[in-house]
């Protein structure tokens, strides 16, 4: 693994103060953190680096940052507007009197820079502070003025410090996958997001007669389909929809803004101030706290944090779905060596299972017929396109084609092909050992009935994997997802996975040209 810079150079307006001991990068007046975002490393005057984890950070809130008289917080260069979300918390100690735990309120007015009041909703009336709460308490929300890092900087404490961001370049060539500051190939909010996504399906083993073969065997013609388990649905009562506020109580959620649903009432419809939420709507999260959302009508409304106006709680049997994820199966050699995800799927809480659908085999035998089963070189006439997708040793299961029997095969039971020099001809063993050494089963007659016997090798299977990011209420993305872009780096075509700062490849390079390849997943 070896470092490659990919820096854009760009400086930070303002100058930053930068501690040790907290995780909270604060700028001054004139610092301006809309040029940052998640992913970003930043750079100070020491040449510490650390990179951006949350642009939404907590801000502790002491209580004599709390004026009952005029009803103002304190937090110093807040970079808060009018009417943006911010959500407090008392955690764990005395609430703000006025204030509720665990709640998001807005931005009434920014008295300035330093000091700010709220409303319990945009535009509302001024809420009365009565009381300070507690020294832990915690104020978060979007801040033009402080972002969370993800790491300590080395120095104990530098103030006043005019700091670089480094991030991927904007695109390759202009061309697609554009490249976001957050992770190569996907955008921001996808790599939010992708905790809940299935982003990879890895080929598993299959076991059958005591042998273990990857992708399954005796797959010929058309690939098999691929069926992925639905998201569990999300049961709303009533209750849990609060009109007032537009928000569905999901305890524990984990719910990302963005995420895509479908509505099914069940009963009476949830209604808003354009109308009636029909069953099979899409609707799209908007992220409010652990335990809480809010819905939008499209994506663009919830990244803004424009929620349906809601009127109506619906009924008790209404619930929320993510999207059910689809992939593609390719094959070679009649087995499946892998699987393209078409839909990484939504609001996933747990990896599904995965089905392969069986492979064809040698689809119906007659067995009756002397041409198919050849008593006098105990030989079976198969299909040519399993004939070549088999090899001697593979196994497969008889099954008996209706009433009629073959004597010296058992419905139900594992044999071992023998791949004849004839083309498609096999025999069959009773062991694996005995099919490499060329010991057939005698078959003494053709079956006394029946025209459709199978021989049929073993079922594929798949393992789902969600994308990488953490849970929690924070937006933050981890180091890996599946918007990884393969680019040939160096001389000698030496390619190699380039992620943020990283490339890992399998000999060393020199030289920092790049060429766009297929974005790889």
């Amino acid at each position: 693994m070896s470092s490659w810079s990919m820096n854009d150079g760009s400086a930070l307006s303002g100058t930053y103060t930068l501690t040790n001991a907290s995780a909270i990068v604060q700028g001054n007046s004139s610092a301006d953190t809309s040029e940052i975002k998640v992913g970003d490393i930043v750079i100070d005057d020491n040449g510490d680096k650390v990179r951006v984890a949350d642009i939404q950070p907590a801000r502790t809130v002491a209580t004599s940052a709390v004026n009952a008289s005029n009803d103002q917080i304190t937090i110093t260069n807040h970079g808060f507007v009018a009417n943006q979300e911010v959500h407090y918390k008392a955690n764990g100690g005395t609430a703000i009197a006025g204030l509720t735990d665990e709640t998001t309120f807005f931005v009434k007015t920014v008295a300035s820079a330093n000091a700010f009041t709220l409303s319990a909703t945009a535009g509302g009336a001024l809420i009365d502070i009565t009381g300070t709460g507690n020294n832990a308490q915690t104020v978060s929300g979007t801040s033009t003025k402080a972002f969370t890092a993800s790491e300590a900087f080395a120095e104990s404490t530098n103030s006043g410090s005019s700091c670089t961001v480094t991030r991927p370049p904007a695109n390759f060539a202009g061309a697609a996958p554009h490249i976001d500051a957050n992770i190569l190939g996907i955008t921001g909010g996808e790599a939010v997001r992708g905790v809940d996504n299935i982003t990879t399906l890895q080929v598993g083993n299959t076991s059958l007669g005591g042998l273990t073969t990857i992708g399954g065997n005796t797959y010929s013609g058309s690939a098999p389909s691929v069926t992925v388990a639905a998201p569990t649905a999300r049961t709303v009562t009533a209750a849990k929809v609060t009109v007032g506020t537009d928000q569905i109580e999901i305890a524990s959620h984990n719910i990302r803004t963005g995420t895509s649903l479908t509505y099914t009432s069940n009963g009476t419809n949830i209604t808003h101030s354009g109308g009636t939420l029909a069953d099979a709507t899409e609707v799209f999260a908007i992220r409010v706290d652990d335990d809480n959302i809010k819905i939008a009508s499209n994506l663009t409304n919830a990244d803004a944090g424009t929620a349906l106006d809601l009127t109506g709680a619906g009924n008790n049997a209404q619930t929320f779905q993510g999207t059910t994820a689809t992939a593609t199966a390719t094959t070679s050699g009649g087995k499946v060596t892998g699987y393209t995800i078409t839909n990484v799927g939504s609001d996933y809480q747990s990896a599904p299972s995965v089905t392969v659908a069986a492979p064809a085999g040698s689809g119906n035998l007659d067995l009756t017929d002397s041409a198919v089963l050849i008593v006098a070189d105990d030989e079976i006439v198969i299909p040519s396109a399993m004939y070549a997708v088999i090899s001697t040793g593979e196994a497969v299961t008889y099954a008996q084609g209706g009433s009629g029997a073959q004597a010296d095969l058992t419905d139900g039971t594992v044999y071992f092909l023998i791949k004849s020099g004839t083309a498609n001809k096999i025999s069959l063993a009773t062991t694996y050992a005995n099919a490499v050494a060329g010991t057939k089963i005698t078959l003494s007659a053709v079956a006394s009935g029946g025209t459709a016997h199978k021989l049929t090798g073993g079922t594929a299977t798949a393992t789902a994997s969600l994308g990488l990011g953490q849970d929690g209420d924070s937006n933050i993305s981890e180091i890996a997802h599946v918007g990884w872009v393969k680019k040939t780096v160096g001389t000698g075509g030496r390619a190699g996975r380039v992620h943020y700062e990283t490339l890992v490849a399998a000999s060393s390079m020199s030289g920092d040209a790049e060429d766009v390849a297929t974005p790889d997943s």
